[in-house]
């Protein structure tokens, strides 16, 4: 039915604005539609983020979330360049536990990220599959020259995260690191879309059928938060909270 890996290119772990409305830009991110009670009931908050809830995929409350925050991003020139793909559960963190990991692992490269006179922006989805356990996809954007090979396995470690072969994998999204923090193109900008569309598999299947995504209903059961994203592209940040 189409592409079935994520449209980003690299190797693990190594690293080689306007204010248009975001659903006017353009891309192949804004080009979404809602569903009638997702219009009438999206929000965020409240029994939705209970630590002992269990999910077996995105709401369409949560996609729309998701969706809103990527294109805010990508729209102010805050266009997401690393996919970072943390299998937490091979880390050794119990399910129970998995949002507080990504949560401690942000806020470790945020740090960084501010260390070198600049701002992290992502959004995660937290997954289980049967061959590879719980895991998180996170797109970043950050610094232009911030690198972070060798940093990674320090926060997986300082959240708690035991390393070994294949808990971490890094990609670059859509091409050589130096040229897209400097051109930050359509080109990018249309990889960056198909990617965050990618990480919308863990929603239902009507939702996928919905928005024509090539793969959905692979979310698997989650504990607690199943997504997020920085306040910086939040609702609040973009005015509507």
């Amino acid at each position: 039915m189409g592409r079935t890996d994520p449209p980003t290119k690299g190797r693990a772990d190594k690293q080689t604005a306007d204010n248009r409305d975001p659903r006017q830009s353009g891309t192949a991110l804004a080009n979404y539609s809602y569903t009638t009670s997702c219009e009438r009931h999206c929000g965020w908050g409240g029994a939705r983020n209970r630590a002992d809830r269990a999910s077996d995929h995105l709401t369409d409350e949560q996609v729309r979330a998701l969706l809103d925050a990527a294109a805010y991003a990508i729209s102010t020139g805050r266009t997401f360049q690393r996919h970072w793909t943390i299998h937490y559960g091979k880390a050794g963190i119990e399910a129970e536990n998995g949002a507080r990991f990504v949560s401690k692992v942000l806020a470790l490269a945020s740090k960084q990220a501010k260390r070198e006179d600049g701002v992290l922006t992502a959004l995660w989805v937290r997954e289980r599959a049967s061959d590879k356990g719980e895991h998180v996809h996170i797109l970043m954007h950050l610094p232009a020259g911030m690198r972070l090979h060798g940093r990674t396995r320090r926060w997986i470690e300082a959240a708690g995260g035991k390393w070994q072969h294949g808990v971490s994998r890094i990609t670059i999204v859509g091409g050589v690191l130096p040229k897209i923090e400097a051109e930050n193109g359509d080109r990018h900008t249309r990889n960056a879309s198909q990617v965050v569309r990618y990480l919308l598999k863990a929603s239902s299947n009507d939702t996928g059928q919905r928005l024509d995504l090539t793969r959905s209903g692979m979310g698997g059961r989650i504990i607690g938060k199943r997504c997020g994203w920085t306040q910086n592209i939040g609702a609040k940040a973009r005015g509507e909270g």
